[in-house]
């Protein structure tokens, strides 16, 4: 079973997914991975916060839910897209290995823990319509954090090769109900969904 990613993908997600990985509460340090048959998503969450990014796939069986360390997961994929350099090779995330998860670039091999951690429902939340409402707060850096993953998935904020502009979308501005941040991007394929959770004024 795996999961293929090129480098962009590659590097998107890392630092997507990284600011939500708790670094204190061991729960929270995992990311869940699942496949489909179309399509690969990793959810991390912090307990204030919540990262999903969705990565298409071609040759996924699909099917599957797993979790593995996130910080691992960040430091291994950035690092073979380092020893990558400006080569034309695809990282492959190799998994139902027996505890361990294998990512590889057809050169070096890194494995990473799977954990049996079991990761929280967040469907509930992430599925959650919007509405908009003035007045909700929010921590300055977990703001600047969630808009600026959501902005490595997107791209920049310009008109890309296709057309459309790499923008970042910011609904549900509610005092007492998450704040959700979506981007996605037609180059890489990639979608993100963010949820944040207001916080009461002192």
């Amino acid at each position: 079973m795996k999961i293929t990613l090129t480098t962009a993908q590659a590097v998107s997600l890392a630092k997507g997914i990284a600011p939500a990985i708790s670094k204190d509460k061991y729960h929270l340090q995992s990311v869940q991975i699942i496949t489909t048959e179309n399509y690969a998503t990793f959810t991390a969450t912090d307990g204030y916060r919540l990262h999903r990014i969705t990565v298409p796939q071609t040759d996924s069986n699909g099917g599957d839910t797993f979790t593995v360390l996130g910080s691992e997961l960040c430091a291994t994929l950035l690092a073979t897209v380092k020893a990558i350099g400006k080569g034309d090779r695809d990282i492959v995330i190799d998994y139902d290995l027996d505890g361990v998860v294998e990512i590889t670039d057809g050169r070096r091999i890194e494995f990473i823990t799977e954990t049996d951690i079991e990761f929280p429902a967040c469907a509930a939340i992430l599925d959650a319509g919007g509405d908009t409402e003035s007045g909700a707060c929010y921590d300055t850096v977990y703001l600047a954090e969630i808009v600026t993953a959501a902005g490595h998935i997107s791209g920049k904020a310009k008109k890309n090769n296709y057309g459309d502009e790499q923008l970042v979308k910011i609904e549900n501005i509610h005092p007492s109900k998450p704040m959700h941040v979506t981007a996605q991007s037609v180059i890489t394929g990639m979608q993100f969904h963010g949820v944040l959770m207001p916080r009461r004024a002192s």
